[in-house]
């Protein structure tokens, strides 16, 4: 049994408004005011919580996952007892914005993360790899998994493969794509990676498409059942297949896209397809970061 998404996010949403977030604005606003104003210095205690307050970490068998905000990309936390994983960086524009120093390091830094047990850049394209050079120089790194790893100079990255599994504080953690047995390309060489606790699941599909899709659907068939989904390929037109979305049965969908984004996903027709089939939606444009805590309730 485990928590009820919905509440769980509520209520991370309300207690970060009033331990961190007001009081930081109020900081804020004090230290802005002209010098000279009386009080000005208290400004800096206001902002004492936004540094000092983090939250409780997960206990054995627990999952907490955050995708995090980044616009038009994807870059995911996943915590357990005493291991972080992190699943891609996010996007680095030349205009100056990188994902991986503006978003990714700040949360992890929140959440008391210092080393990094293991990341996995699903996918090579800018919006997924961009910010894995920043997050590199300021957070340790003991691993690398992608299916890109040629293009992570900077490391010994692995590549991802089919059945590659480990186990961390009673968390299950299993990729499940690609196969080394095909050479699989572009999106649809996207690392999949499956999470669970042995009561509740979470399946990162990176940007794989309905060829991909099916491969799962007929490899692993029931096995794809997972209480969320991060919607693979953003919720583009050519994936989340109506095979892969009856096989993974997901409760909650989870989307990671840009406000406004110029490819308009999720799509209406891939938004409805999940909703015709139960599933609740989330999606990082309307929601900002979004955090999921699947904990196994005490007998």
């Amino acid at each position: 049994m485990t928590t009820n998404y919905l509440e769980t996010i509520k209520m991370m949403v309300s207690i970060g408004l009033a331990w961190s977030v007001l009081p930081a604005l109020m900081g804020s606003i004090l230290l802005l005011l002209p010098r000279g104003v009386p009080g000005r210095w208290l400004g800096m205690v206001w902002l004492l919580p936004a540094v000092l307050v983090t939250s409780d970490g997960p206990a054995y068998q627990a999952i907490y996952f955050t995708l995090l905000d980044v616009g038009q990309g994807l870059a995911a936390v996943v915590q357990t007892q005493n291991h972080v994983l992190v699943y891609d960086t996010g996007p680095r524009f030349a205009t100056g914005f990188d994902a991986g120093e503006t978003v990714l390091v700040p949360f992890l830094r929140q959440r008391g993360v210092t080393r990094i047990d293991r990341l996995i850049i699903g996918h090579g394209d800018n919006d997924h790899i961009g910010g894995s050079d920043s997050l590199r120089r300021q957070v340790r790194i003991d691993r690398v998994d992608s299916s890109v790893p040629e293009r992570l100079v900077w490391t010994r990255a692995r590549a991802c493969r089919e059945h590659q599994h480990w186990r961390w504080d009673g968390v299950d953690f299993e990729l499940l794509h690609p196969p080394p047995a095909r050479a699989w390309q572009g999106n649809n060489a996207s690392c999949v990676l499956r999470v669970s606790n042995g009561s509740d699941s979470l399946l990162l599909s990176g940007d794989i498409e309905a060829v991909a899709e099916q491969r799962l659907v007929t490899t692993y068939g029931a096995e794809l059942a997972s209480e969320a989904l991060v919607a693979p390929h953003h919720g583009s037109k050519t994936s989340s297949s109506e095979a892969f979305i009856k096989a993974v049965k997901p409760d909650y969908v989870l989307f990671p896209v840009g406000y406004r984004n110029r490819y308009h996903f999720p799509r209406p027709r891939i938004l409805r397809r999940y909703i015709d089939h139960g599933s609740q939606v989330l999606r990082t444009d309307y929601d900002g970061a979004i955090t999921l805590r699947m904990v196994i309730a005490p007998s």
